[in-house]
């Protein structure tokens, strides 16, 4: 009898195999809890996204030719994280260039949108990627596209997402956050700023509404900023200082010349560069994002100490999505989601988009039933 247990030192055949059922629901448990452990173990061969089918000619916007297609999961890299996406946003270049300027070198069908938010999955072992890990939260920029269930991103192009704003919220941020404070860093930045009277041209749309609050984190004193009527008591939430109607307040009329120390113009009408210079003081600054907006040669040759440039975003960069996401943490940065929109029904979120004057910003719900939507304002 001794023998036989002595014999017997390894499990049982039935405790074997019990152990073994525990081991494999263990697993199943912890791959249920954490979706992104499963999906690195045993990706999917596709996922969903939003695409256009087929470069466009003719520059119009074609909303046929966004479908919703089976795409490759995408492979691994070295210095790219895969991120399993929650929500994006619908900016106007997300249709003016894929149907007005489409870029030749582009391969279709191509993945929409550029905002992103959502959970790391995994990450490369390049230096770019050292600040990420997987199961993080974090926002920033896609190039290769934001409108897939999971989506390869350049680890450069990404910061952890704010603790203090939901997701959908962060997502819809990146792109017009990021054009301000490059258009702000370009004029001075915080140091130069301090104390300075700032004209925002368009505060309720998505560029104007972070404009406002941006100028106030990096130390004006004073914002003034145009919108219609009904969304006055929106852009005064932001911080504005002052608010004009643009139907009955004509800003270059109402304000006094050489008033102002900064304009930050995202509504781009050509001519609006002349009539800044007439309110900007000597060593104000005029920033516009398209270039029709732009003062003519003769008025800013008779203002030298004016400075003027536009520019589209031209950069991401973690280090800026860093500043960001400490304006939004101490509760100085915001976004206004205007609506919201599942992948499926993207096609209405551009319409809305081309439709204009949209407060705040439209947001892609990327794992939303289809056909939901839900204005939340």
């Amino acid at each position: 009898r001794y023998r036989r247990c002595g014999r017997s030192a390894g499990p049982s055949a039935p405790a074997a195999r019990i152990a073994e059922a525990m081991s494999v629901s263990r697993l199943g448990l912890l791959l249920a809890l954490c979706p992104a452990i499963a999906a690195e173990l045993d990706p999917p061969a596709t996922v969903r996204a939003a695409v256009v089918t087929s470069p466009t000619m003719d520059h119009s916007v074609h909303l046929e030719k966004i479908e919703i297609v089976d795409v490759a999961y995408p492979a691994a890299a070295p210095d790219r994280a895969l991120v399993r996406v929650s929500a994006s946003s619908v900016n106007p270049c997300d249709w003016k260039f894929p149907f007005l300027s489409p870029n030749p070198l582009w391969k279709y069908p191509k993945v929409l949108l550029l905002d992103i938010a959502g959970e790391v999955i995994s990450k490369g072992p390049a230096p770019a990627c050292d600040h990420l890990s997987p199961g993080d939260v974090v926002w920033g920029m896609a190039q290769g596209g934001a409108a897939v269930e999971v989506a390869s991103v350049a680890c450069d192009r990404l910061g952890l997402a704010p603790a203090a704003l939901p997701r959908r919220e962060a997502a819809v941020l990146p792109l017009v956050a990021l054009t301000g404070l490059q258009g702000y860093r370009w004029a001075g930045g915080a140091p130069w700023l301090s104390g300075r009277t700032v004209l925002v041209l368009g505060g309720s749309g998505g560029t104007g509404h972070a404009g406002i609050q941006l100028a106030k984190a990096m130390g004006a004193s004073r914002v003034i900023t145009t919108c219609s009527a009904g969304n006055a008591d929106f852009v005064r939430s932001l911080g504005a200082d002052l608010v004009l109607d643009y139907h009955t307040q004509p800003w270059e009329q109402v304000l006094s010349p050489r008033s102002l120390d900064m304009v930050y113009d995202c509504v781009c009408q050509e001519g609006t560069g002349d009539r800044a210079y007439l309110l900007l003081k000597d060593g104000g600054r005029f920033v516009t994002l398209l270039p029709h907006a732009l003062a003519s040669k003769a008025t800013a040759q008779g203002r030298p100490l004016v400075r003027q440039t536009f520019y589209m975003l031209d950069q991401t960069s973690t280090a800026e999505l860093e500043m960001l996401r400490g304006f939004a943490d101490m509760g100085k940065l915001r976004a206004r989601v205007n609506a919201t929109y599942a992948l499926a029904s993207i096609r209405d979120a551009f319409s809305a988009s081309i439709a204009g004057h949209v407060v705040g910003k439209l947001a892609v719900d990327i794992g939303a039933a289809a056909g939901e939507a839900a204005v939340v304002v």
